[in-house]
Formats: C-alpha cells, structure tokens, sequence
C-alpha cells in the first residue's frame, strides 16, 4: 500500500503534527509524529468557511480542544499550499 507523503508539519505545544492530504477530500489528517506516530483525527471541510477538527484518538480529546484553533489554522494554512487558495 502506498501511503501519502506528507505536507506539512508544525509544533503545537510542544508536539509535533504532521498533516496529510486524503485523496478526492477536502480534509487532512492529522497525525502525531515520533517513533510510533499516532492519528489525532482529521481537520474536515476544509474548502468551507468553518472547517473543523474530528478527533480519532479518544485520549487526546483534551489537548485537542485546547489547542483546537492552532491545529485547525495549520490545517487551512496547509490546504491553501496545497490548492494554491491562500491568503497573502
């Protein structure tokens, strides 16, 4: 199976995410990197004005939420490189 490169990736708090594209989606997952990287869940509607953030990973809902704004302002940053739509 061949799998994605990714995108892009940026710390948040401390961790690293790697964003990745889904094919024919307008969503990225999003993954936590490190020796065994771990899925946090997928940044959805990303070709709206209110895309948002599915968490796949039950033990980090918290730090999700916490940090839900910047996670979600990478994604849509990353979306704009990848479609050629960003601002500025």
């Amino acid at each position: 199976m061949n799998r994605l490169q990714f995108i892009a990736a940026a710390w948040v708090d401390g961790r690293r995410l790697r964003f990745e594209p889904v094919l024919q989606q307008p969503r990225l997952r999003v993954i936590f990197t490190g020796s065994e990287p771990e899925a946090l869940g997928s940044v959805i509607e990303l070709d709206t004005t209110g895309p948002g953030l599915r968490v796949s990973a039950p033990l980090h809902v918290e730090w999700a939420v916490e940090h839900y704004e910047v996670i979600v302002d990478q994604a849509v940053w990353v979306w704009g490189e990848i479609t050629g739509e960003r601002d500025g």
